[in-house]
């Protein structure tokens, strides 16, 4: 590789990891906010904001000079069938959960190590956290074989060991439970969402506060979540 080419993947790096930094739902940052969180040159900077702007990937708001993704990371997007056909099949089950069990319901996929929601009731979808940090990310990564879940489990800072054992109980009793890392006080529950072939392609799951997910409300939740995955899996064609 000549010098040339290790500036343009360099800078094929930093375009990507800016347009990471905007996939958050309803982000948008100043250039000054940008260059803070990402310490890239401000000259290099500026350019790439610049080029990304005028390809459509990211807008310039003229009144509060925020940036946010543009209309071509839109069409990117929804160009990814997978995710749009689960989030197109799941969304009417999860309208009908949110009514039934009083809470925030989301479908979520595994994304190397995170756990990424493609589809939320009354919430905009595209949460991404680290898979093993919540109940949704535990029942993934229990349904992957040992060395698949060891690569994704490179990132996590706890006892390995304790977690594997931990991950076998979830697949065994076939639903996670746990604190919500993303809404204070509350509670999640989730399972496992099959295809028709039978293989784990993501994890169904409600998100409430802990009186409603304890003692006739967990049975009453875990009994819907079960039954709604059932019903979707026969739509959900194999990889």
């Amino acid at each position: 590789m000549n010098e040339s080419d290790g500036s343009g993947v360099k800078s094929a790096e930093r375009a990507l990891t800016i347009l990471e930094l905007f996939s958050r739902p309803g982000q948008a940052l100043t250039f000054t906010q940008v260059a803070e969180l990402l310490g890239y040159p401000r000259s290099s900077l500026h350019g790439l904001l610049r080029t990304l702007t005028d390809r459509g990937w990211l807008r310039l708001d003229p009144a509060t000079r925020r940036f946010s993704l543009g209309l071509r990371a839109w069409e990117t997007g929804v160009a990814y069938r997978p995710a749009v056909e689960l989030q197109r099949t799941a969304t009417p089950v999860l309208d009908e959960l949110h009514e039934e069990l009083d809470g925030a319901v989301h479908v979520v996929v595994l994304d190397d190590a995170d756990a990424v929601a493609v589809a939320s009731s009354g919430a905009a979808a595209g949460g991404r956290l680290v898979a093993a940090s919540g109940a949704c990310g535990q029942i993934l990564l229990a349904h992957l074989d040992r060395t698949r879940r060891e690569q994704c489990l490179g990132r996590h800072d706890g006892a390995v060991d304790d977690l594997h054992a931990e991950l076998e109980r979830v697949r065994d009793q076939g639903f996670a439970e746990g604190d919500s890392p993303v809404h204070d006080g509350h509670r999640t529950i989730a399972v496992p969402l099959r295809n028709r072939s039978g293989d784990v392609v993501a994890a169904i799951a409600v998100t409430a506060e802990p009186s409603r997910l304890q003692g006739a409300g967990r049975d009453q939740a875990l009994d819907a979540l079960r039954r709604a995955a059932d019903n979707l899996a026969p739509a959900l064609a194999p990889a």
